[in-house]
């Protein structure tokens, strides 16, 4: 009676470890890790119009940098990174959730691929999926907010 309990149990756990992990990989195709938009603009004009909208929507720019610029030297200087962020929003979501400092600053990177400029994020809702649910609605917001300038320095 003692094994037929322990199996049942077992059977239990792995049915709703199926369940979690289903509902992960869901959570996964739902919102795709990366967020990437190409650009009809020149490396260069990409860069200038990412700081514009930087800017624009009220983000500080911290820093750019090409890989090359001691992250990856010796590497092609077409991939570049911009460093940004908000430091009253980033302070109050950090009042919320300690864990949204790994997302902490924000970037994007813009590279040149085959001719083709674009310009790509991790996509915070993606990380929602594998971090706690206190979260969610800070992801949200930020990857709206990715999105919405991602666009915007495309147009």
């Amino acid at each position: 009676m003692k094994q037929i309990g322990i199996t049942l149990l077992l059977l239990i756990f792995f049915g709703l470890g199926l369940i979690l992990f289903d509902m992960h990989i869901g959570m996964r195709d739902e919102f795709p890790t990366i967020l990437k938009v190409e650009s009809p603009y020149s490396l260069e004009e990409t860069i200038e119009n990412t700081i514009e909208v930087i800017k624009a929507r009220n983000f500080h720019l911290i820093r750019k940098q090409t890989l090359a610029d001691g992250i990856l030297p010796g590497q092609d200087r077409d991939q570049h990174i911009v460093y940004f962020c908000n430091f009253s929003h980033a302070y109050s979501t950090m009042q919320q959730d300690k864990q949204v400092g790994f997302m902490l600053p924000c970037r994007v990177t813009i590279t040149e691929e085959d001719g083709k400029v674009f310009i790509s994020a991790i996509n915070p809702q993606a990380i929602q999926a594998v971090t706690n649910t206190r979260v969610a609605g800070i992801c949200d917001n930020s990857g709206d907010n990715y999105t919405g300038l991602l666009e915007e320095a495309t147009l």
